[in-house]
């Protein structure tokens, strides 16, 4: 086993809002020849965490197919004393298949002590906003303008790997034999696999290319953490938040928690948000016409079919009973004209309706609702989560 270890330049990491302190995290990422911990072989473990006001780098590399074990205590042991194990999809791979390889090897480790933090599930329901073709760690490193030296895949890296073992075997063959024949025989042999990849490496080098995917994945994971403060556009801490009508829209200015590190635009014909550094717009068309207020108990009303209303019982009584039904349901309502903006929750009251059987209701703009920005706020976070969930 080998093991790696460097300090790195990272500056911009997600805040965590001081909830979670640097130095109670520890980032990591696995390379495997394989899916199945059963018949694959887990070659490289690398983390980053805070240590003397710094970000820092560690791998243990199996330099020979028989180092798992010595890798799996070296990481064991190395996260035992943090609090949060962070990763991308971490909980979808790596943390399933470590404890696969623990049980298989005999080991008795497990991650009960460590809660496990997966960046790339804290993100996924709101994958809408991105607009990106997949949500691959590469993806959002891209969308982010995080910069990568390593070109290959995990898959790409398998043969790498068992070009690494045989090219580490010929090198210390060379060293141990004068047999010149076999040993040009087997150099041959790989030199053809790598020329057809991967050029023509010595050991060494084959050894940078692996340690450089595992290193810029699990240090990739440090300013990719600032993808979390989209997060924080849907958690309703909002401040700054001002309200206005212009001509047929609601405009809801607001500040944000967290700076986004890349501008965003996202929406619908009915609700859409433009975000850029902590600074957002929420645009929400508005209804401008009647809608009905239904009243819950239908049985205390009457209908009145001239005036397309209804009245409580208490006035009904005055009413001639030829122009006077019992009230249902459907229209136990009276109405009001006005300006209204759509809930798809009732989060507010009054809230009204065009039909009784609508699935969603408004809410009436008036000055007191444009500048209530508790109530603003809700609302704000209520239209963010009915974008993303649509």
């Amino acid at each position: 086993m080998i093991t790696i270890e460097k300090q790195l330049k990272i500056s911009s990491v997600y805040s965590f809002h001081d909830q979670i302190p640097y130095e109670d995290i520890v980032f990591f990422d696995i390379e495997t020849t394989g899916f199945s911990p059963n018949n694959t072989i887990l070659y490289l473990i690398g983390c980053t965490y805070y240590k003397n006001q710094c970000w820092n780098l560690i791998q243990w590399f199996a330099d020979d197919n028989t180092s798992e074990k010595k890798l799996l205590h070296a990481f064991f042991t190395f996260i035992k004393d943090y609090r949060y194990l962070m990763h991308f999809n971490g909980e979808g791979f790596d943390l399933p298949y470590i404890q696969k390889k623990c049980t298989k090897l005999g080991l008795d480790y497990t991650f009960d002590h460590i809660e496990s933090y997966d960046i790339y599930k804290k993100v996924l329901p709101y994958k809408k906003i991105f607009k990106l073709e997949n949500f691959k760690q590469k993806t959002l490193e891209h969308f982010l303008h995080i910069q990568r030296n390593d070109t290959y895949s995990g898959g790409e890296l398998i043969q790498v790997y068992a070009n690494y073992l045989g090219m580490k075997k010929l090198e210390q063959l060379k060293n141990r034999t004068h047999e010149v024949s076999p040993v040009k025989d087997l150099e041959a042999r790989i030199q053809s696999t790598n020329q057809t990849a991967f050029g023509s490496p010595n050991s060494a080098q084959l050894l940078q290319l692996l340690l450089l995917h595992n290193a810029e994945d699990v240090q990739g994971m440090l300013p990719l953490t600032n993808i979390l403060s989209y997060v924080d556009l849907f958690r309703g801490a909002y401040k700054n938040i001002t309200a206005k009508v212009d001509q047929d829209q609601l405009v809801l200015h607001f500040t944000l928690v967290s700076s986004l590190p890349e501008s965003i635009s996202y929406g619908n014909d009915t609700i859409h948000c433009n975000a850029s550094g902590d600074q957002a717009i929420l645009k929400v068309t508005l209804y401008q016409d009647e809608l009905k207020f239904f009243y819950d108990n239908y049985k205390d009303y009457y209908y009145l079919p001239k005036e397309d209303t209804a009245i409580h019982k208490s006035v009904a009584f005055y009413v001639d009973k030829n122009f006077r039904t019992r009230a249902k349901a459907a229209n136990c309502y009276s109405k009001k004209t006005g300006r209204f903006v759509p809930q798809y929750e009732e989060i507010y009251t009054p809230h009204f309706k065009i039909d009784y059987h609508d699935k969603y209701t408004y809410v009436e703009v008036t000055d007191e609702f444009l500048q209530d920005t508790k109530k603003l706020a809700l609302y704000i976070q209520h239209l963010l989560t009915k974008l993303i969930s649509r």
